[in-house]
């Protein structure tokens, strides 16, 4: 096993060497810089640096600045920095602390005492970057999970309601991309990156209600009538009924998720959609969404008589209202993203 490393960063030569000396009998590998800008030469040669003693007051570069050039590289996130000095004011350790030291010693130390606390302060890093890698394999593996059921639910929805899996993909890609931009641009709806997954999945089940619509309806060759539009519109309660009567899941964030979805997803910030007319924030930002992205797909895809139209066409007619009142935030996260939908809708649906 490789010696841990730690750089040393001390204008004071007897200083590195006494630190130097004990560690490597405690079988630690040290580097050596004198002052702040060899410190960060070393950084940009060195690989698997485990932690950093820095000296605050040096020449050239002091402590301070290393720190800085240090988080803006984001190193502190992966390399503890224990800061050392003469000065004990509340200001120097507070400063030190605010530019992300992970602990603070005062000279004169005991050797011993500084052995410890760079033990305990590499242990405590190397567990959170343990924990850290857990997490991120179990996200991956949660997106792995969301990728396949939105895959099996897309298939079940294309065999029966006669819209393409591509359709239906389409549709929870662009509501992601879609939530993750809202999130970025305003406060107003603090979604966690959980909550917009979930939203995201739950898309898939926007028009399950149209499983419960009559086959000579939902898939007639011939032009619908009055009366098969009007039987048409009963999905979204049909689809909001299913999920109600879950009654062992009715509880659950996903089948909440799923219900708003599939009752107001046709619903207008205006109040002219359906099935309930409501307006503005009445609106879950669930279904807000999701009627943004089956509203623009459905446009750049066609419907019935009605041809597809190029992607920057789609964004202009929603945009003016000409295809229907959208949320002006959600509205502006569409034109701001724009070329990146685009190039995500014309990729193949395996790969989405």
């Amino acid at each position: 096993m490789d010696a841990i490393k730690v750089l040393m960063v001390d204008d004071e030569e007897r200083m590195r060497k006494l630190v130097k000396d004990f560690l490597t009998i405690k079988g630690y590998r040290v580097l050596e810089a004198g002052d702040g800008e060899e410190a960060i030469d070393i950084f940009f040669k060195e690989k698997d640096i485990s932690l950093v003693i820095l000296d605050v007051m040096m020449p050239q570069m002091d402590g301070f600045d290393v720190l800085k050039v240090m988080r803006c590289y984001s190193w502190l996130d992966e390399i503890p920095v224990i800061m050392i000095s003469s000065e004990d004011n509340v200001d120097t350790v507070r400063r030190a602390f605010d530019l992300g030291a992970s602990d603070y010693i005062s000279r004169p130390f005991d050797a011993r005492v500084v052995y410890q606390r760079i033990t305990n302060t590499i242990r405590m890093y190397a567990k959170q970057r343990r924990l850290s890698a857990m997490v991120a394999d179990q996200v991956s593996q949660k997106e792995k999970r969301s990728q396949m059921m939105i895959g099996i639910l897309s298939r079940v929805v294309e065999r029966r309601n006669g819209e393409s899996r591509t359709h239906v993909q389409h549709i929870s890609t662009l509501t992601g991309m879609l939530l993750d931009h809202l999130v970025q641009k305003t406060e107003t709806y603090p979604l966690t990156q959980e909550m917009r997954r979930t939203i995201s999945m739950a898309s898939v089940l926007h028009d399950i209600g149209k499983m419960e619509i009559g086959e000579q309806v939902l898939n007639s060759p011939e032009p619908r009538t009055p009366e098969d539009e009007e039987i048409m519109r009963q999905h979204t309660l049909l689809g909001a009924r299913m999920l109600e009567e879950l009654d062992a899941y009715r509880d659950e964030d996903f089948v909440r998720v799923a219900y708003q979805i599939c009752r107001w997803h046709h619903e207008r910030y205006d109040g002219s959609g359906y099935p309930d007319q409501l307006v503005g924030e009445q609106i879950p930002i669930a279904a807000q969404v999701v009627g943004l992205a089956d509203a623009y797909e459905t446009l750049t895809t066609g419907s019935g008589s009605q041809p597809p139209v190029p992607c920057a066409a789609a964004v202009q007619m929603l945009c003016t209202g000409e295809a229907g009142a959208f949320n002006p935030v959600l509205l502006d996260c569409l034109r701001e993203i724009e070329n990146e939908i685009d190039d995500a809708m014309r990729r193949r649906p395996e790969t989405l």
